[in-house]
């Protein structure tokens, strides 16, 4: 009797703490996008721009990304907000599958020493869309 109590527990535990693994490796509603990485870009000391580095973790092949950038200060007190949007084109080809692509831009906001990214959404070439709220990354 008690073996069997004890395989049961034991058997729950392992339940429990896969789904946990699976959830915190996959969060939920990303699309397969995350922001891997956002740095400044400074001329002579000064921030003039921004980069994003995304990563796709899907299976399938991106071609337009939205997303918006909150620029913030020493204090985190947002200093302004912008939204981008990058688009395959003839210099850049899609997003495929396990790969990286950056993108940025030559806009930053008065007294901002650090940026926040946030992806909106997603299209793919299967023409599917997906919008996302989870995947911020902070420069600090």
């Amino acid at each position: 009797m008690k073996r069997s109590k004890l395989t049961f527990i034991l058997g729950i535990s392992l339940i429990l703490i896969s789904s946990f693994q699976f959830k915190a490796l996959n969060p939920e509603n990303d699309c397969g996008l995350q922001v891997a990485d956002a740095y400044t870009q400074e001329v002579l000391g000064k921030n003039v721009g921004f980069y994003v580095k995304f990563y796709n973790s899907s299976d399938k092949i991106i071609d337009a990304i939205e997303y918006k950038v909150i620029f913030k200060n020493g204090f985190n007190e947002i200093k302004g907000t912008k939204t981008f949007t990058w688009q395959a084109g003839n210099l850049v080809g899609a997003m495929k599958p396990k790969s990286y692509l950056s993108d940025g831009a030559t806009n930053w906001m008065s007294d901002a020493n650090k940026l926040e990214v946030k992806i909106i959404r997603v299209h793919f070439t299967d023409d599917s869309i997906c919008e996302v709220n989870t995947s911020i990354k902070t420069l600090k």
